[in-house]
């Protein structure tokens, strides 16, 4: 009886190293060759499959006072590896002037110009109305706003704020690249190296597709 006892429990040893050996096979990874050849080229893509485009960062770069200036900051970046697109920038606002309609008649022009003078303006005319200012500098648009309504309040006159724009024709850069192409320190670093002061803005990439996620 014995005897048959240790066989029996041999027998189950056996079986439970067997089992063993078997769930360790499962559980190691492939070998190095047999996960090389899962690889696929780009070629052996079938027809419903697609390869995912990188995700685009972009940048507008401005604004520059030249087009020989804007050009060769264009072509910096597109030797980085950027897309550039280069478009002339909105005119900036340089300062304020305050509008108001002249009257069609003279006795009623005449009547203005000296409440108008009450509060120490000699208007000047300009698009056929007369015009209070210019106010310029850093707070123009507040020194702009004080008298508008000191007029208002003292005068009875309702005068219209209208900017005055800069009339130099700049120029800006907008440029995309695929993310993780180039570091921003470095980037920023050349430019302001080339151009000091230079403005660099991270934009939205306007028309350009983004791999979606299935999270």
């Amino acid at each position: 009886m014995m005897r048959w006892l240790a066989l029996l429990l041999l027998l189950l040893n056996a079986l439970l190293l067997l089992w063993y050996a078997q769930q360790q096979a499962a559980e190691s990874p492939p070998p190095q060759s047999e996960q090389i050849s899962r690889l696929r080229l780009l070629h052996e893509l079938g027809g419903a499959e697609t390869l995912l485009p990188r995700a685009q960062v972009c940048y507008q770069f401005g604004e520059f006072s030249s087009r020989a200036e804007v050009e060769t900051a264009a072509g910096r970046l597109r030797g980085l590896g950027f897309e550039a697109d280069i478009s002339k920038a909105p005119p900036g606002v340089i300062g304020y002037r305050l509008r108001l309609p002249r009257p069609a008649e003279p006795g009623a022009q005449l009547e203005l110009l000296d409440r108008l003078a009450l509060a120490g303006w000699v208007p000047q005319t300009f698009g056929g109305d007369f015009v209070l200012g210019p106010f310029m500098g850093e707070v123009a648009r507040q020194q702009a706003e004080a008298e508008q309504k000191a007029i208002r309040s003292v005068l009875k006159l309702d005068l219209a704020m209208e900017p005055i724009h800069d009339e130099t024709p700049l120029f800006r850069i907008l440029a995309s690249i695929a993310e993780g192409s180039i570091q921003e320190s470095g980037l920023g670093q050349m430019m302001k190296a080339g151009w000091p002061g230079i403005k660099i803005e991270k934009k939205l990439c306007e028309g350009v597709a983004y791999p979606q996620s299935d999270q």
